[in-house]
């Protein structure tokens, strides 16, 4: 599954570049242009499959969102997350969270940063299409994945975040992928 993931993500990340390079989406929003990038993830069918794909799953409050361009590429060989070879820099949205509380894995900190694909960069936002929204001020659990050198990331951009103040929404209208909060906290509290 880890291999498709990656495949999968690299797909998304050349996407990313050849949509900026295009004009196939675009919109203009207050002078801000708009990509709207399609991609595929690894779709988890319960909230097993994604805690359990996980190595860190944590609640927090957002307090900043930022933009990073950053090199996807490690030093030698494919990236591990990406599976680009060549060096390629791809929009991030990066996340300042106070963590609240670590269900799986360890943190040394009280607060953390993760990235997800997208964000503004020149002036021009790149969106990945179903992400979810995630907003300064708002409390939140994070499904993610850390990377030596790097940003943890989100599982995906549709499953991986769930509204703490919304326990029974389903988080993604993907096929039958519909996992909602309750789920993922009982399931997380079974395994602790």
């Amino acid at each position: 599954m880890k291999k498709r993931a990656f495949m999968l993500v690299g797909i998304l990340l050349i996407s990313i570049v050849m949509s900026a390079c295009s004009s196939n989406s675009k919109s203009t929003t207050n002078e801000n242009e708009t990509t709207i990038i399609q991609a595929e993830y690894p779709v988890y069918d319960t909230a097993e499959e994604i805690v359990d794909a996980s190595d860190l799953v944590f609640s927090g409050t957002v307090t900043e969102i930022n933009y990073e361009s950053l090199n996807v590429k490690s030093e030698t060989g494919a990236d591990s997350e990406t599976g680009l070879v060549e060096a390629t820099e791809i929009p991030y949205t990066i996340f300042d969270i106070s963590i609240e509380k670590v269900y799986k894995g360890n943190v040394e900190s009280s607060s953390i940063s993760i990235k997800r694909p997208g964000g503004k960069i020149d002036g021009q936002f790149f969106v990945v299409e179903g992400a979810s929204t995630i907003e300064v001020g708002e409390t939140y659990l994070f499904i993610t994945q850390t990377y030596e050198n790097a940003y943890p990331s989100l599982l995906n951009v549709t499953q991986a975040s769930f509204d703490m103040s919304k326990p029974e929404v389903l988080n993604s209208e993907q096929g039958n992928a519909r996992i909602t909060l309750s789920e993922v906290l009982e399931y997380l509290d079974s395994i602790n």
